[in-house]
């Protein structure tokens, strides 16, 4: 508990320590969400550093000095694999598990009942999901909505909805299956080829609820979401009005932008013509 990346990882949440209930699991959670961006920059840049050949995920004191150096976040198997190692030190049982066939979750078991946490979706799950003794669980941000579905033969159903539609593919996943990074490397290896999702696009997201609204930025897109309903939409010209948005928007003052789209334009992807 005296390791300094685990004291630099409380401060970032701006959480003390406490015992592994499931009140304090519910503040991490949402301090995860408000803090750690879901993007793809820290991955393309890894990408173009070769990262990728020595480690599949970064590790976990890199994990957390390139968040203070450079505010990287990270997908889902970087933000989820590194919050499931901080519940480990905080002493919560807890383990990955595939979700899908391309996504990773984490089980956390709090007395006897299993809790599904998920902070790398770019999803509102401001709070572990209880998987037993109810069939759905809903949560959302105004129209973003994420729906888990209790099918009655041990495995679940998590199924996104955007403006009442189904968003994406439906993911199954069993909590009683324990994975650990090891069983996901495959899927990295195929994540970070070119031409995969987010090696094709420039994305990032934070959720701001001290400020009632999420922001997103997905190539050139910049949208900002309020509790209250409101949406905003503006398309971006420039890598400058790029940067600025992440710098004042986001508040992500670190984040190393013009290198990302460096990258996409070595793959040949264009930000400013892909459709978003």
């Amino acid at each position: 508990m005296g390791n300094q990346n685990f004291v630099d990882y409380l401060r970032f949440l701006n959480l003390d320590i406490e015992a592994p209930t499931l009140s304090y699991l519910k503040k991490i959670c949402k301090a995860q969400l408000n803090t750690f961006p879901f993007e793809n920059i820290s991955k393309l840049i890894y990408f173009q550093k070769g990262n990728f050949k020595q480690c599949k995920v970064p590790e976990h004191d890199t994990f957390i000095e390139n968040f203070k150096k450079y505010n990287f976040g990270g997908t889902c198997y970087t933000l989820n694999s590194h919050l499931n190692i901080f519940l480990k030190q905080l002493g919560f049982i807890s383990n990955l598990t595939k979700v899908g066939n391309q996504h990773m979750g984490i089980i956390v078991k709090l007395n006897g009942d299993k809790y599904y946490v998920d902070i790398g979706a770019a999803a509102p799950l401001f709070s572990p999901l209880l998987l037993q003794n109810k069939d759905n669980y809903d949560t959302n941000f105004r129209n973003d909505r994420i729906h888990i579905v209790n099918k009655n033969d041990g495995t679940y159903d998590y199924i996104r909805l955007t403006d009442g539609k189904k968003s994406g593919e439906t993911w199954s996943f069993n909590p009683s299956n324990s994975n650990n990074i090891f069983d996901f490397h495959s899927l990295i290896d195929k994540s970070n080829e070119p031409g995969f999702t987010f090696m094709t696009i420039l994305r990032c997201q934070l959720y701001q609820l001290k400020k009632r609204r999420s922001v997103s930025l997905v190539n050139n897109r910049f949208t900002i979401r309020y509790t209250n309903g409101r949406k905003s939409v503006t398309t971006l010209s420039s890598q400058t009005e790029i940067v600025e948005v992440i710098t004042e928007e986001f508040g992500l003052t670190k984040l190393p932008i013009h290198k990302a789209i460096d990258v996409l334009n070595q793959l040949n992807i264009d930000i400013f013509s892909k459709s978003s």
